[in-house]
């Protein structure tokens, strides 16, 4: 009967005016979230691979782009991912991730032809690819 009295002395808490208002989610404790470990697969980067080819025969060279670089983590001995991986970076235009990607395969490939396949398209990226962010002009 005491604990009736007490709690009949406190109002109840006003109703919320829009309960399905966005409610910010709660902030994740960075020292949970470890970085991806990436051990040595070489059937996982087969599968990102395939996946990358299915995004980018779609036109999603974006999606491609990391499917490909994910499969470069799994096996980083794999041309074939470094191959693809500067072809949908030079489709997005971002000719120095290209340039790196074209580097490794490089060191990976030992065939000339595809050697100096690779060589010519780097020659026809633009010098400043470097610098990924655009020159700022007159506004």
């Amino acid at each position: 009967m005491f604990v009736g009295v007490a709690y009949a002395q406190f109002p109840p808490p006003p109703p919320d005016p829009n309960p399905y208002k966005y409610q910010e989610p709660a902030e994740e404790d960075e020292s949970i979230a470890a970085p991806k470990v990436y051990n040595f697969n070489p059937l996982q980067a087969k599968k990102e691979i395939e996946v990358g080819d299915f995004n980018a025969k779609r036109g999603n060279f974006k999606g491609a782009a990391y499917r490909y670089r994910e499969a470069t983590h799994w096996d980083d001995g794999n041309a074939t991912a470094f191959f693809k991986l500067g072809d949908a970076s030079e489709h997005l235009k971002d000719y120095a991730s290209a340039r790196d990607a074209f580097a490794a395969y490089l060191k990976l490939v030992n065939d000339k032809k595809k050697t100096a396949e690779v060589q010519k398209r780097i020659a026809q990226y633009p010098k400043d690819s470097a610098d990924p962010k655009p020159a700022a002009g007159p506004v």
